[in-house]
């Protein structure tokens, strides 16, 4: 059966069509304001994709198909957004919303009884530009969502910032295929600046995640990379807030110096609390002196109630100690095979045996690791 035409449409679905049209862009612009306060809500995210996905079918039911392309790029934006392959935030936010404004216009134009769609060449190139967007690479996210957002208003006054080159140790990261997200981001920052508070750990973040994902990977990645970066980061956080004179103290520790010391990872601990999406970390952090025999502290865990990332990083933390130099040991910068032959000697006992044969074989296989 043939469609109708618009022209011969009853004005009474026309007016049903535009009453609909009336409540759903308000709502689709309420929807993308909540999104700005909580831009990981599938539910706010999922009705807008329904809204915007109905208003379509609509344009197409009243016969206005001149006017879907712009839904249609809309939609793919949204698509990527519920696929995890964008995330939203108040750029793109701004974008939905002045999309949505021109849908908005070409509608009420169309209903009035105008021939052809308003502005019709920069909507054209505004749903090319919204299908790209939705293929970008996240690292160029930024930028093209500025660009865009001054070809819709060339009112907006944004202009794009440089970019910071990315630290050594968001390289190392990338080049582990860890996506760099806010979050870790600053993991890595504040690991950097603790590095300044002694000459003692210039350059140990990078040795400890290079090892440390590198045996993980070697182990059939049993723990997620992008945890086991962030508890290597923060683990030792702690101890950059510790007086100076403890940490460069030359002999044995008392009592209560010693207490300070092994008390430093709650501090990590403590900060993760407050971000659940790191709660891995935060476990790996706290089990990171637990011994495979159950020897450790604090809870005298055995290893098989211990996170595999915790039982590496305890491996990587020791090697690192025992390879770089330390003030505080007696013996601080011991040969590379004496190191490597402590840490076998005390396989099954405070290490994993099965993490040692891994940390074993990752150094044959990249001698350089050992060497940083």
């Amino acid at each position: 059966m043939a469609q109708a035409h618009r022209s011969d449409l009853s004005s009474d679905l026309l007016e049903d069509f535009r009453l609909d049209a009336a409540e759903q862009f308000p709502r689709c612009e309420q929807l993308l304001i909540e999104l700005e306060r909580a831009p990981k809500s599938s539910e706010r995210l999922r009705e807008l994709f329904r809204l915007i996905h109905t208003l379509k079918g609509n344009l197409g039911y009243v016969e206005l198909n001149e006017l879907m392309p712009l839904p249609q790029a809309m939609e793919d934006v949204l698509d990527a957004l519920r696929s995890g392959h964008l995330t939203f935030d108040s750029l793109l936010g701004d974008i939905l919303l002045l999309s949505l404004d021109h849908l908005r216009a070409q509608v009420a134009q169309a209903l009035d009884g105008a021939d052809t769609a308003p502005d019709s060449p920069q909507v054209s190139q505004l749903c090319s530009a919204l299908q790209a967007l939705a293929m970008t690479p996240n690292e160029r996210q930024t930028e093209v969502r500025l660009e865009l957002l001054q070809q819709i208003d060339p009112n907006t006054r944004l202009q794009l910032t440089e970019e910071a080159q990315p630290s050594r140790i968001e390289a190392l990261l990338a080049r582990h295929a860890i996506v760099i997200q806010p979050d870790l981001q600053f993991f890595c920052a504040l690991a950097e600046a603790a590095e300044q508070r002694s000459p003692y750990w210039r350059g140990r973040n990078l040795r400890l995640l290079e090892l440390a994902l590198s045996i993980n990977a070697a182990g059939g990645y049993a723990e997620q990379p992008q945890q086991l970066a962030a508890a290597v980061c923060l683990h030792d956080i702690g101890m950059a807030f510790l007086p100076l004179e403890l940490l460069h103290k030359q002999s044995h520790f008392s009592r209560e110096e010693r207490r300070m010391m092994q008390g430093h990872p709650r501090l990590a601990s403590d900060l993760l609390k407050r971000m659940p999406d790191w709660s891995v970390a935060m476990e790996i952090i706290m089990q990171h002196q637990e011994h495979a025999d159950g020897s450790g502290y604090p809870k005298g865990l055995r290893e098989r109630e211990i996170a595999p990332g915790a039982l590496i990083l305890h491996i990587v933390d020791a090697f690192d100690a025992r390879t770089h130099e330390r003030a505080h040991q007696t013996l601080s910068k011991r040969p590379l095979l004496r190191a490597i032959l402590e840490i076998n000697n005390l396989a099954g006992q405070q290490f994993s045996a099965h993490w040692v044969e891994v940390f074993n074989r990752t150094l044959q296989q990249k001698p350089g690791l050992a060497h940083d």
